[in-house]
């Protein structure tokens, strides 16, 4: 019974609390909004402590440069750095932009015939394989330096991945879901566009995404 005594006192005693807490018109800490802030802050305090290391140890800005540095800096040269970025936007989107029809339209005919399916899909892979920094060099020697091996460079990271999944998605299709349409007197063709590319398009997306993270990376390589 004491036990029990006890604990409703310690209950009615936070109750006392939240309501002193109420008249007074303080508010309960929403968690909501502490994880909306939390990236905020601790990007701020790492770039705190990133000033505090670089100013407290001295350390040279051709080593380690200090946020604010950096941020004059690219404030004395935006022009140039938005010249070099509007430049590496458009490159990189035109060879998203190539890869994307080459990519579709290989991997459709690809994917429609089984015979070419077994013959060029284990190419592809292989191709895909190969490291494209490894590439870049000849591109650099066949056309020189410039927009032509940062558009090859962008569309060579699209390319393969989004052939070969277009290729697999076309490929994979039911033999039963096939063989009921070709009952209700679907044609090949029907077959492909009505129902493959439709079930190839997961595939595609899935690959697009991939590749688009590296793209802009890459981009920088010809130079």
């Amino acid at each position: 019974m004491t036990y029990t005594r006890e604990f409703s006192d310690i209950v009615h005693e936070l109750r006392g609390h939240i309501g002193a807490g109420a008249k007074h018109g303080s508010r309960p800490v929403n968690p909501k909004q502490i994880e909306r802030w939390a990236p905020f802050v601790l990007l701020a305090l790492v770039v705190a402590l990133w000033q505090g290391v670089c100013s407290a140890f001295s350390i040279a800005e051709f080593i380690f440069p200090a946020p604010l540095a950096i941020a004059q800096a690219m404030g004395e040269f935006a022009g140039p750095i938005a010249e070099a970025a509007w430049k590496t936007f458009w490159v990189t989107m035109v060879g998203f932009g190539l890869s994307i029809v080459v990519g579709v339209l290989l991997g459709f005919l690809v994917g429609s015939s089984r015979l070419a399916y077994a013959a060029i899909y284990p190419l592809l892979v292989a191709f895909n394989a190969v490291p494209k920094a490894a590439i870049v060099p000849i591109l650099i020697v066949w056309f020189g330096i410039g927009v032509g091996p940062g558009i090859l460079t962008a569309f060579l990271i699209s390319f393969f991945p989004i052939t070969v999944n277009m290729a697999t998605g076309l490929a994979t299709l039911e033999p039963e879901l096939e063989d009921v349409l070709r009952v209700l007197g679907a044609k090949r063709w029907d077959v492909l566009v009505k129902v493959g590319l439709p079930r190839s398009m997961p595939f595609f997306l899935a690959r697009s995404r991939s590749p688009s993270r590296w793209l802009l990376s890459a981009r920088c390589w010809p130079k």
